[in-house]
């Protein structure tokens, strides 16, 4: 079932992304964000912003959300994708379902065009994100380094609604 976040997820929320965190290079994060970092996001994000959760059986087991893309007002139409699952439910059809969900949700809000960042090479994310419709704009090499590894990252776009 997908449906909207609640303050109440922030546990699970951060417990998904931690994996990631410590076990991966999807995130640049290199420190796991505490239970009350992502309720203070989510109340950050989610009167402005949608941010969708995937529950399976009373558990978090996914979550989406968009965010704003950069500071500099000019920014304000574009808005930046986020999606995590937890590792056991990966590459299942849920992140699509998930996302298809999250870009539903966005058309009602005032933004046009969503952004989406995925550390490169990450093969899975890529189809998933080039199934849904999204170009790519461009690949950033050795951008960013954990681990002692260089990574670099690939950027996406897909307009959300009609430009005016």
């Amino acid at each position: 079932m997908i449906r909207e976040v609640d303050i109440k997820d922030a546990k699970q929320i951060a417990d998904i992304y931690k994996y990631y965190v410590e076990n991966s290079t999807a995130t640049f994060e290199t420190v796991p964000l505490s239970e009350e970092e992502f309720a203070s996001k989510i109340n950050k994000f989610k009167n402005n912003y949608p941010w969708l959760v995937y529950e399976e059986e009373g558990k978090v087991i996914g979550y989406a959300y968009a965010a704003k893309f950069k500071e500099k007002p000019a920014y304000n139409t574009t808005v930046e994708l986020t999606i995590y699952f937890h590792k056991d439910y990966c590459k299942k059809g849920y992140g699509k379902e998930l996302s298809i969900a999250l870009f539903e949700e966005l058309k009602k809000y005032p933004y046009y065009l969503a952004y989406v960042c995925i550390t490169y090479p990450n093969i899975p994310s890529q189809k998933l994100t080039e199934s849904l419709g999204f170009e790519c704009v461009g690949i950033f090499k050795n951008i960013g380094r954990k681990n002692g590894q260089w990574l670099s990252v690939i950027d996406y776009i897909k307009p959300i609604k009609e430009f005016d």
